[in-house]
């Protein structure tokens, strides 16, 4: 038996999986908050199971080395012998969160999948995906599918400065580019409730409430921020297509990238598509990874 989980800046996601499938039953989520370590996490999780598990993988948002991760958004140090040691496992491993979800994508079902724009390319067989995470924090995943497997790169891609394009789209919305120095600073939960702050004026603004009362009235400062916000995550996957050249997709995740995405997408998908001099008019497929467990069944189907 095989633990799996997904551990991110605010939930930790556990499940059981057996031939690499998951166990439907056993998934459950846990408030990070609520817990001094995921240590004790993994303990409450398992207390219920009388299991003897074979090895554990686990997805961290946060730079992962062979034997030991670091969370970027909270202050655990999670270590493969630390694991193999307290649980009585024979292996752990160590993914950054981002690969898991590489790992998972060429095996989602469609129903797991949402398609936001169709470049015309095939979105199956072997190639190069990218999957981009924004929720808590930002990075991205770079997967090589071959005909030997799934290969996903380590990368930490939120903390790199920020691109020249964006920075200069950021001045051109009349907000100070300079409080957002990396891609993470803008393109991340705390980013984005930042920079609609920053646009409206409005101090007090949380980013659930900008997206429930972009969709529920007409207030101009706000609507401006959003749809702004909007074409900058455009401008960026534009030039993470670039970078990666994803000829079979580009696939988001997490709540902002799903949040922003879904309630103004025409003014996203119109940058991302625009063509270029280095890839003509052919635009990477795009689209949006609908199953918050899907970091789940990349680690179910992790092959050491």
């Amino acid at each position: 038996m095989r633990l799996v989980a997904d551990i991110g800046g605010t939930n930790a996601r556990l499940a059981l999986c057996e031939d690499g499938k998951i166990v439907p039953h056993t998934v459950q989520s846990f408030a990070n908050e609520d817990w001094p370590h995921l240590y004790n996490v993994v303990a409450a999780f398992l207390e219920p199971h009388a299991v003897r598990l074979e090895d554990i993988v686990l997805a961290v948002a946060g730079p992962v080395q062979s034997a030991h991760a670091t969370l970027t958004n909270r202050n655990w140090t999670i270590e493969r012998a630390g694991l193999i040691e307290r649980f009585g496992c024979e292996n752990a491993f160590l993914l950054n969160d981002l690969s898991a979800l590489g790992y998972a994508v060429p095996a989602l079902e469609p129903a797991q999948l949402h398609r936001l724009h169709d470049g015309g390319g095939t979105s199956v067989g072997v190639g190069q995906f990218l999957v981009v995470g924004i929720g808590t924090g930002f990075n991205v995943s770079p997967i090589l599918k071959t005909h030997n497997g799934v290969h996903c790169l380590a990368v930490e891609a939120g903390h790199v400065s920020m691109p020249i394009s964006i920075a200069e789209l950021i001045k051109q919305s009349r907000c100070n580019a300079s409080l957002f120095p990396t891609v993470e600073d803008l393109f991340s939960g705390r980013g984005f409730a930042k920079f609609c702050r920053k646009m409206t004026g409005d101090e007090t603004l949380q980013g659930r409430d900008v997206i429930r009362s972009y969709e529920g009235t007409k207030n101009p400062a706000l609507t401006d921020a959003v749809d702004s916000y909007v074409s900058l995550l455009g401008q960026l996957l534009r030039e993470l297509t670039l970078a990666y050249m994803p000829s079979t997709g580009v696939y988001l995740a997490g709540s902002v990238a799903r949040a922003v995405v879904k309630t103004a997408p025409p003014s996203c998908l119109e940058t991302f598509a625009r063509p270029c001099e280095i890839r003509g008019a052919q635009s990477p497929n795009l689209f949006m990874i609908e199953d918050d467990f899907a970091a789940l069944h990349g680690c179910a189907a992790f092959e050491a």
